[in-house]
C-alpha cells in the first residue's frame, strides 16, 4: 500500500509511552489537552491565567448498536468525554437490524459528519468511494498518534486503490467470529474426558454427550451449528471454521502453485470434511434443527441455554455473561476452549480476519476545514486513557477504581455504567490484540488472553479477503443450489455426484468470472 505510514520503531515507542501517561489523567478525573482544557500561561506580572479555549466542534454521527442504546438523559459518561475532547456529540444509535436501511438513507441525505459503514469494504463501499461519496483521509491519518498504530494489514484490508477513505475500527486479526470450539468442561469432567485436541477426539466427546444425555430428557445437542442458504457462501453449515481447517481446507480462497485461485469447496479436502459432517449427522451428533437455524446467534442461544455440548465462537463467549445464562439451567456449568483443533495429518488453523469491524467515513459534503477535527476526535477516542474510560467510565461515578485492566465497582455503580454505557461514546477503539478478552473476572480474562496468544500462531490467510467481486454482488444466490445439494448430501438425501455436478457448474460459470475479478484486483496490488 502506498501511504507512507510506516513509522520507525523509535516513533512507535514514543507514542506508546506518551499514550500510557494519559491514563492517569482519566483516572484522576482530569481533562486532557485534546479535550480543549485551558492551559495556564504566565502574564507579565507573573500570575497565571487561562489560555483561550479552542472552539468546541459539533459532530453529528450515526453508529450501530446491539441491544439498548446508552441513556440520553444527563448522561455523565457522554458529558465527560465531550469535555475532555472539546466536542459536542450528536449521536444516533441505530439498532443492528435496521442499520442497513438507515445507513443507505443517511449516505444519500448528506446530513451527517461521520458514518459507520458496518459492512466494511464490500462492493457497495467501493462503488460509493469511486462516486466521490467520502473524503480521502490518507493525508489526515498520517499525523495521528493512536489511529496510525493500526497494523498495516488492516489498512490494506480497507484501502481502495491505495488510498484511505475511511478509518477502520480495529479488532484482533485473530480470534474474532468463529475462531475456536467452546465445549462444556463440566460435561467432559463428568465422563472423565480430557479436553479434545483433535477432530477425532472431539467426535468421540460428542458421541459420549449423545449417549449419556447430560442435558436430560433427550434434549442434549452435542454440537450446535446453523444453516447456510448460499447467500454468504456455500453450505451446509456455519460455525465450523475449526473443523474445516482441521481437514486442511483453505480459508475460503487460496492460490495454487501456478498462482491461480482455488475456492475452498474445489479442493479434495472439502469433500473429506463433508464426509465427516455426513457421518456425525447420521449419528445424531449435530443439532437436528441446524439446517433451519439462521446465523450464529441462534446456535449460540442453544449453547447458552445449557443444552448444547459444543459450539464454535470465540473467547468472548466464555465470559461471565454466558456462564450466568448457562448456570440458570445448570449451576455447575463450565466452559473450556479448544484453541486450535488438529486434524488427522496435523492440519490446523484459525482464520486470519480483516482486523476491523466497520469503517468510519466522513461524507464529502462535510467542509474540508472540519475533516481534520473529526479525525482528531476519533484519534482521541483511541487514546490509552479511553481504554480505562470504556471499561470503568468516570472514576468516582461509574467505578471506584481501575486496577489491572478491570473496574472496581459497587452494585449501584455497575447499574449506572450499564445504563450510561461509556464505551458507546468511544467511537474508535484502540488497537488491542486482546480485544476479545472481555471478561471482568480476572481468572476468565487470563484464560481468554492465553487462548488468544495460542491462536495467533496459526493464522490462515485468504489472499482475496480485502477484494470484492461485482459478479458475486450482483448474483447473491450464486452458491444457493450448491449449498442446497451439500445439505442434502450431509443429511443422506443426495449423492456426492450431485454435489460435484454443482461444483463443476459453478466452476465453469459464475465461479470463473468471480475468480478472474478477484485475481485481477489482487495482481494489481502486487504490482
Amino acid at each position: 500500500m502506498k501511504r507512507g505510514m510506516n513509522m520507525s520503531i523509535k516513533k512507535q515507542l514514543t507514542q506508546v509511552v506518551a499514550a500510557s501517561m494519559l491514563i492517569t489523567t482519566t483516572l484522576a478525573g482530569c481533562a486532557s489537552n485534546e479535550g480543549g482544557t485551558a492551559n495556564p500561561t504566565n502574564t507579565p506580572n507573573g500570575q497565571q491565567t487561562a489560555a483561550p479555549e479552542a472552539e468546541t466542534t459539533t459532530i453529528k454521527a450515526m453508529t450501530i448498536t446491539f441491544g439498548d442504546p446508552p441513556s440520553a438523559d444527563n448522561n455523565q459518561a457522554k458529558a465527560d468525554l465531550e469535555k475532555r475532547a472539546n466536542v459536542k456529540l450528536d449521536l444516533s444509535f441505530v439498532p443492528s437490524e435496521a442499520y442497513g436501511d438507515k445507513l443507505a438513507v443517511a449516505v444519500s441525505a448528506n446530513d451527517y459528519d461521520l458514518l459507520l459503514i458496518d459492512s466494511g469494504k464490500d462492493d457497495k463501499y467501493i462503488n460509493l468511494v469511486k462516486m466521490g461519496a467520502f473524503h480521502d483521509l490518507t493525508e489526515y491519518i498520517d499525523g495521528t498518534e493512536n489511529i496510525s498504530l493500526m497494523e498495516e494489514a488492516v489498512w490494506n484490508n480497507t484501502s481502495v486503490q491505495g488510498k484511505i477513505y475511511g478509518i477502520p475500527r480495529p479488532r484482533g486479526l485473530y480470534g474474532g467470529g468463529e475462531a475456536s470450539v467452546l465445549i462444556r468442561k463440566d460435561w467432559l469432567d463428568k465422563y472423565n474426558l480430557e479436553l479434545p485436541k483433535t477432530i477425532d477426539e472431539l467426535t468421540h466427546a460428542l458421541q459420549v454427550f449423545k449417549d449419556n444425555d447430560p442435558a436430560g430428557g433427550g434434549n442434549t445437542i452435542p454440537l450446535a451449528v446453523y444453516g447456510v442458504d448460499g447467500a454468504a457462501g456455500p453450505g451446509p453449515f456455519g460455525s465450523v471454521f475449526p473443523m474445516l481447517f482441521s481437514f486442511g481446507v483453505p480459508h475460503i480462497w487460496a492460490l495454487d502453485d501456478n498462482g491461480q485461485p482455488v475456492r475452498d469447496f474445489q479442493t479434495p479436502e472439502y469433500k473429506t470434511y463433508l464426509e465427516w459432517l455426513r457421518d456425525v449427522w447420521s449419528k445424531g451428533l449435530i443439532d437436528k434443527d441446524a439446517p433451519v437455524l439462521k446465523g450464529q446467534q441462534q446456535a449460540r442461544n442453544k449453547f447458552q441455554a445449557g443444552v448444547a455440548g459444543a459450539f464454535v465462537s470465540n473467547v468472548g463467549d466464555i465470559s461471565e455473561t454466558s456462564l450466568e445464562k448457562m448456570r440458570q439451567v445448570d449451576p455447575n456449568a463450565e466452559i473450556a476452549v479448544i484453541d486450535v483443533l488438529e486434524g488427522r495429518e496435523g492440519q490446523k488453523g484459525v482464520a486470519l480476519i480483516g482486523g476491523y469491524y466497520g469503517i468510519w467515513v466522513i461524507p464529502s459534503s462535510v467542509p474540508k476545514e472540519k475533516v481534520q477535527k473529526i479525525v482528531d476526535f476519533l484519534d482521541f477516542t483511541a487514546a490509552e486513557e479511553n481504554i480505562a474510560f470504556s471499561k470503568a467510565g468516570v472514576i468516582g461515578v461509574h467505578a471506584s477504581d481501575f486496577k489491572d485492566g478491570l473496574p472496581v465497582q459497587t452494585e449501584e455503580q455497575m447499574k449506572l455504567f450499564d445504563l450510561e454505557k461509556p464505551s458507546a461514546f468511544v467511537l474508535e477503539n484502540r488497537v488491542d490484540p486482546y480485544i476479545y478478552a472481555n471478561s471482568k473476572v480476572p481468572e476468565i480474562r487470563e484464560a481468554q488472553m492465553a487462548s488468544l496468544d495460542v491462536i495467533a500462531n496459526y493464522g490462515i490467510a485468504n489472499p482475496f479477503l480485502s477484494y470484492s467481486s461485482q459478479t458475486a454482488t450482483k448474483k447473491p444466490d450464486t452458491y444457493k443450489k450448491m449449498s442446497a445439494v451439500m445439505t442434502q448430501y450431509v443429511l443422506g438425501e443426495a449423492t456426492w455426484e450431485a454435489v460435484q455436478k454443482e461444483i463443476d457448474a459453478w466452476t465453469a460459470g459464475d465461479g470463473a468470472v468471480i475468480a478472474k475479478e478477484l485475481l485481477e484486483q489482487y495482481n494489481a496490488d502486487q504490482k
